[in-house]
């Protein structure tokens, strides 16, 4: 079996009770076999308060919330009080593992922590090197899939790490490389839809001295602000019928309430254009780097069973890249000013842990994007400009 890790994975250390947006909550808490029977022995105050607070149904096991969405087991000063009775070895799964995740395509095993963390929404905002993907192999485990397309998955590695390279390829813009990305994942979809052989886009795309001409026909150069500002109308839209929004998700709040005041629906374009180039400023370009190549690293290979390498490649740009890159630009127009580096690490941790974790409002407003037709590369290459 071989292994691919990105850079934290073995390094997360859990900041507990002073994360500002923890874990306990919000999602659902399943509870694997091994320690739903050990629970069910519990006894005491604790095992009352176990027997009370998980339900059982159809063989899956899973802790209530409380009304606020919070776990209750965490206590006042932000603890888990499972870990503090019962010892960390007693956790769930899925306590213990979060943020970590991994999924296995071929014979590679991918592992990575979740940037719906603040911690490591953090690390990848201020970390300034390029971010490591380390390698190691071990010849005693396979947890091989009998049913990989063993061609299709050696083309898609090789897409993968290309895209890789070229999103750390700092001669060139973070918007740029963002564009050369989406381009390579778009032909090489049409490519797998065709059932054609795309060693020769995979060549293009990994010879850096094409770039330059690739991009001379894109048009990034030219600020769409018509579409920026259709965009950024349109998640304004959906969000706005999202009930406890801002509860939930302040930042996505802010901006519907701005669309909703009738003066601030039709903004002058040089405002919308001033907002947007800070926005993309070189001051921004090593954490935008930092979070393209987690988005590939976390999603593209994902696409491997259903052969949909694009449309996952999109749940991470379109979803999270191109409305966190929209919110950074209306934050500009509210309060002149740039956002700081806190309010962008929450903002990513609330942008991924929608797309990641709530599969009812992830799963509608992927269908939202694909019905606006904002996934399409042109509409994409457009939000970037």
């Amino acid at each position: 079996m071989k292994y691919l890790s990105l850079e934290t994975f073995t390094d997360f250390v859990c900041i507990g009770s002073e994360c500002p947006y923890t874990c306990c909550g919000d999602w659902k808490i399943t509870i694997d076999e091994d320690t739903d029977r050990f629970y069910r022995d519990v006894d005491g105050e604790m095992g009352e308060r176990l027997k009370n607070c998980i339900h059982r149904e159809e063989g899956d096991a899973w802790i209530v919330l409380k009304e606020d969405g919070s776990c209750p087991f965490l206590n006042e000063k932000g603890l888990c009080n499972i870990y503090i009775n019962l010892g960390e070895e007693h956790l769930s799964n899925t306590c213990t593992v979060y943020p970590r995740s991994a999924f296995i395509q071929g014979d590679i095993r991918f592992a990575l922590v979740s940037v719906s963390c603040p911690e490591v929404a953090r690390f990848y905002l201020t970390h300034e090197d390029p971010l490591l993907i380390d390698f190691a192999e071990d010849y005693d485990t396979s947890d091989v899939d009998d049913n990989t397309d063993w061609e299709l998955f050696n083309r898609a590695i090789r897409t993968f790490t290309t895209a890789v390279s070229i999103a750390q390829n700092r001669d060139y813009s973070i918007k740029e490389r963002t564009a050369l990305v989406v381009l390579l994942a778009s032909g090489f979809q049409s490519c797998v839809d065709e059932d054609k052989d795309p060693t020769d886009i995979i060549g293009i795309y990994s010879n850096p001295d094409n770039y330059q001409m690739i991009l001379d026909q894109t048009g990034i150069k030219t600020c769409d602000l018509v579409s920026k500002a259709s965009f950024v109308s349109g998640v304004a839209y959906f969000f706005g019928s999202v009930e406890s929004l801002d509860e939930k998700f302040p930042e996505l709040g802010e901006v519907v309430r701005y669309f909703s005041d009738p003066k601030n629906t039709s903004v002058d374009m040089t405002v919308w254009e001033n907002a947007f180039d800070k926005s993309a400023s070189s001051d921004n370009e090593i954490w935008c780097e930092n979070l393209l190549v987690y988005i590939l690293f976390k999603y593209f290979m994902e696409g491997l069973s259903e052969k949909n390498f694009y449309e996952k490649l999109m749940n991470g740009i379109g979803l999270i890249m191109n409305i966190f890159t929209c919110i950074n630009a209306i934050y500009r127009i509210i309060y002149d000013k740039a956002p700081s580096i806190d309010y962008n690490i929450m903002l990513v941790a609330r942008l991924s842990r929608m797309i990641e974790h709530s599969t009812l409002l992830g799963g509608k407003l992927k269908e939202y994007f694909c019905e606006q037709g904002y996934n399409e590369p042109g509409f994409v290459l457009k939000l970037i400009s």
